[in-house]
């Protein structure tokens, strides 16, 4: 699809007049400086004509694929990025801690042990809008290196002070569930449904096609994908990490692959008569062909 029909298709797929409808970009994980600069190059665009009210973006790779740097997170902000929500490597590089200190604009997994200060819920601003947006971050328990808190556990502790703040009517819950396993993130999407108006999955580096808002007004897609050169091993060079496959194993350091970057977003509309999803959009672009994907569904029927 070229840019035109992709605009014209994305324009066309909206439900709502733009003064009714609040919209939110999340961005997959981003890798490296090929992810980097192809988010740097589509962004201010898709924001200024789809309307986008605010952007989240993944950003616990932007430093050569591990971590976050100084440099590496302002560049990234300066794109047209509202919040970064992060994931296991956010202790990858030392600036984090300068970083989390000095801008509140990084969302950590509430269930950091190891970070007490991260099981504070941070609320945003949303531009031009008498919304402030409640941003969730969790990591997954299954097949991860590190032991980290059950975010089920910290949820049913903040459920709540979650539905009250619904309540109020000037509240939007959204959550990146940083996990290796469907079935977490499945699990948190029902657990959250018709309370929060988008969960999305992070981490796995391969997109999903399960895009859905449910009946309740809960938009969620398993898996964004990540934004980065995909003719790789998850981001990363073929060539180096094969050998870390094959006997004898060569474990030396990753290296970030740079060939055919795509971009992977997930753009949900929501209502601000009850600030839950009613439409949401997996958007792919691809660099190489300077071809966009875009795949759009509605609140399903009661």
């Amino acid at each position: 699809m070229t840019s035109e029909e992709f605009w014209r298709q994305l324009s066309t797929a909206m439900l709502l007049p733009r003064e009714q409808s609040v919209r939110i970009l999340f961005v997959g994980d981003v890798i490296g400086r090929p992810g980097r600069k192809i988010v740097k190059q589509l962004l201010p665009e898709l924001r200024r004509v789809a309307g986008i009210d605010f952007v989240l973006l993944n950003g616990e790779n932007l430093a050569g694929g591990f971590g976050i740097t100084e440099k590496t997170y302002a560049e990234t902000m300066n794109a047209g990025v509202d919040a970064m929500t992060m994931g296991n490597h956010w202790n990858d590089k030392p600036d984090i801690h300068k970083l989390r200190t000095s801008d509140a604009r990084i969302v950590f997994p509430h269930n950091l042990t190891e970070l007490p200060q991260a099981a504070n819920i941070p609320e945003f601003d949303i531009p031009g809008c008498n919304r402030r947006l409640v941003v969730l971050n969790f990591l997954g328990q299954f097949a991860m290196k590190t032991s980290y808190g059950n975010p089920f556990e910290f949820l049913k502790s903040k459920r709540q002070e979650l539905q009250e703040k619904m309540a109020s009517g000037h509240y939007i819950i959204v959550g990146d569930v940083h996990a290796e396993a469907s079935s977490e993130k499945q699990a948190i999407l029902w657990y959250l449904n018709g309370l929060a108006a988008a969960i999305v999955g992070t981490h796995t580096h391969t997109p999903t096609s399960d895009e859905r808002v449910t009946a309740n007004g809960t938009a969620f897609l398993s898996d964004i994908g990540m934004t980065g050169a995909y003719n790789s091993i998850i981001g990363m060079s073929i060539e180096k990490t094969l050998k870390r496959y094959f006997p004898p194993t060569q474990k030396g350091p990753h290296e970030v692959a740079d060939h055919n970057p795509w971009f992977t977003g997930f753009l949900v509309e929501i209502s601000k008569s009850d600030n839950l999803a009613v439409s949401a959009h997996r958007l792919q672009y691809r660099e190489r062909d300077a071809h966009w994907v875009i795949s759009s569904v509605n609140r399903d029927a009661i």
